[in-house]
């Protein structure tokens, strides 16, 4: 009879292979446990390039109103005064990867100053709000303020309806960046990019890439099946370069890239853009040319 000396394997078990994980740490950042080929790619971009916010973007979150029943509804149903409503977009405005608007509106109930409006001088907003009082009221933030009872938790701020904007679901499997060419209010479930400086639509490519993908993975929290939160906090930590680093010849491509939705066409021109080696597309996954 012989013996087999060696021990037996359990499920989970460590087998005789270790692997060595290097730049896993960079000062008080998060640990990466991402493979080695990706790690080394996210330290390399984030000592090469500044944060999404340094490069003229802004990351936010749509309004909340605490009653979304009161205060939105079908834009022509609403009878308030025509400056006291926007027209409002939704997760489901954007499904399909285009806006689809559904009619939504919502109320604002704040002058540009950022102050809310004095009621007297809106006789049909009164009314409108005050017979949904009850509940409008009831909400915390009006507790804590009775006199200003009729504001949203966030400020509405109408100029940011008008501009272009990015607009990103909190949790998706995979990057779902969708443009808005302006004239549209987001709503709280959904985040929104703008920029001062880089094009909206070239923007839109860099966010569809495998590029922000592996930040986002690297950072967010991972949910069941594979989701990924896309939450500010993350896109921010997107390394973006510079609008005025990149050639007109490649701006372009960025563009139309995300005109057409084609995911593998932003990833080259993102490829491009960062200058990625073979060995770093490698690691996304990918060697496109």
């Amino acid at each position: 009879m012989t013996h087999n000396n060696q021990p037996p394997e359990f499920p989970g078990r460590f087998t005789g292979q270790v692997r060595e994980l290097a730049k896993v740490t960079n000062g008080a950042e998060p640990w990466l446990l991402e493979s080695s080929g990706q790690m080394a790619l996210i330290r390399r971009l984030e000592s090469c390039f500044p944060l999404l916010e340094e490069v003229g973007c802004k990351v936010g979150i749509g309004v909340a109103t605490g009653a979304d029943k009161e205060f939105i509804g079908g834009f022509d149903a609403l009878d308030v005064e025509p400056d006291r409503k926007l027209p409002l977009v939704t997760t489901k405005d954007i499904m399909s990867g285009e806006v689809k608007w559904r009619g939504q509106g919502i109320i604002n109930p704040f002058a540009d100053s950022g102050r809310l409006v004095d009621l007297d001088n809106y006789p049909r907003l009164r009314r409108y709000l005050e017979a949904r009082r009850e509940v409008i009221s009831g909400r915390h933030c009006a507790q804590k303020n009775p006199a200003n009872w009729y504001r949203t938790i966030d400020r509405i701020t109408p100029a940011l309806a008008e501009r272009p904007k990015l607009l990103i679901p909190d949790i998706k499997g995979e990057a779902h960046i969708v443009f808005e060419a302006g004239g549209l209010y987001p709503h709280h479930n959904l985040y929104y990019v703008t920029s001062d400086d880089w094009d909206v639509r070239a923007l839109q490519a860099l966010l569809l890439s495998a590029i922000t993908r592996l930040f986002i993975a690297t950072y967010s929290t991972k949910m069941r099946g594979g989701f990924l939160r896309f939450q500010a906090q993350y896109l921010r930590r997107i390394r973006v370069p510079c609008w005025a680093d990149v050639p007109e010849p490649l701006r372009q491509e960025l563009a139309k890239a995300a005109i057409k939705r084609d995911v593998q066409a932003c990833n080259r021109s993102v490829y491009k853009l960062y200058g990625l080696t073979h060995e770093e597309r490698s690691a996304l996954g990918g060697n496109e040319e």
